[in-house]
């Protein structure tokens, strides 16, 4: 992605796929992006449409790569998650991609139990993204947000979903008490 885009920006451009749901711009902890984020569109539909629409597309001179989100590629009950990358010539970090389409997934809560977790005492710096990369180690994250005050800085605690009530419960006893960038994470299933 540019460097100058922020997430409305890049939510606007993605309307024109269909339904935005959510669009983020990942940054670094000295709050300058990255140079890509994660659009959550609203059906499968909308995301193969952005994909044909917009992988290719040169943006403020970058060329952006579009494609499922493949690192833990999930999607709650609405959406589809891409992941967006910007190149200048240069390799995008991503991992090449067979079918765009093999890596979206669903997730159906079943409303048996439990699959949502808080998760207290997070470093500020931390963005959803991040969250969502530590606990994937303990199952299929559909969804993670980290609490943002009026002023848009972290609050230090968030919330992680998970697909199966298993990933949430292992993901418990992974990480309660453990040391995340010099903080004892709090966790316990969200009320």
């Amino acid at each position: 992605l540019p460097y100058r885009v922020r997430w409305q920006d890049l939510k606007d451009l993605f309307r024109r796929a269909g339904t935005v749901l959510r669009a983020d711009v990942s940054l670094g902890p000295d709050n300058r992006s990255r140079g890509y984020g994660n659009v959550v569109l609203a059906t499968a539909e909308d995301a193969g449409r952005a994909i044909d629409m917009l992988n290719g597309y040169c943006w403020q001179t970058r060329i952006l790569e579009v494609r499922p989100d493949r690192f833990g590629a999930s999607v709650d009950e609405t959406g589809a998650s891409l992941a967006i990358g910007g190149s200048d010539g240069h390799s995008s970090g991503f991992p090449p991609a067979s079918n765009p389409y093999d890596d979206i997934t669903f997730g159906h809560d079943s409303g048996t139990g439990m699959k949502t977790l808080f998760v207290g005492n997070l470093p500020f710096h931390i963005q959803w993204q991040d969250l969502k990369d530590l606990f994937r180690a303990a199952g299929t994250v559909a969804r993670a947000d980290v609490a943002l005050g009026p002023d848009g800085r972290s609050r230090g605690f968030g919330t992680v979903s998970f697909v199966t009530e298993d990933g949430a419960e292992r993901a418990r006893r992974m990480f309660d008490g453990y040391e995340f960038n010099g903080r004892q994470l709090k966790v316990h299933y969200d009320k």
